[in-house]
């Protein structure tokens, strides 16, 4: 007894299972000048974002921008830095860490990182952050100054070894 195969995608009896020979079979159409033309042109555009964002080490035009966090591996017993932001309120002793995000300061971390060299020269543009922190929270008291800091943890075989340490990378008084 023959053993009937599952077809899977189609209505159609394959041509070797076809009970009628007089079917034949259509065979897809080519594709026209304008659908191959389409698809070569997104391609190159793509690839000319994704080049671009390689030499301008930039993530702005994500998700095609540099890819250069996946390029290297980490050392087991180097360092880890994370950039992160304070903001000093009034009555408060210490410094309060802000979440580094768009619901709290309206801009993510990446965004900053990739401009950190600018930010540190500028630390006029942490303005902006805490016009975000007000805009986003009415009813928390304003910054007094806003600080971007860095978070920087020894690793040793993979792990972290003692306290961070905390370097404060550019401070601005609020206006």
């Amino acid at each position: 007894m023959d053993e009937k195969k599952p077809r899977l995608l189609t209505k159609k009896k394959p041509a070797s299972e076809s009970d009628d020979d007089s079917e034949t079979v259509t065979k897809p159409k080519p594709m026209t000048k304008w659908s191959i033309v389409w698809r070569l042109g997104a391609t190159a555009v793509a690839l000319v974002i994704l080049t671009c964002g390689q030499f301008l080490n930039t993530n702005d035009f994500f998700p095609l921008g540099s890819l250069t966090q996946y390029a290297t591996a980490k050392d087991l017993n180097g360092e880890v830095n994370s950039t992160c932001i304070e903001a000093q309120f009034p009555g408060e002793d210490e410094p309060r860490r802000l979440g580094f995000n768009t619901g709290t300061v309206g801009i993510e971390r990446g965004d900053i990182e990739s401009q950190l060299d600018r930010v540190i020269s500028h630390p006029e543009l942490l303005q902006t952050l805490a016009d975000s922190y007000e805009r986003l929270h009415p009813d928390e008291p304003k910054p007094e100054s806003m600080i971007l800091c860095r978070t920087v943890t020894q690793l040793e075989n993979g792990q972290s070894v003692g306290e961070p340490e905390h370097k404060i990378l550019a401070t601005w008084e609020v206006q």
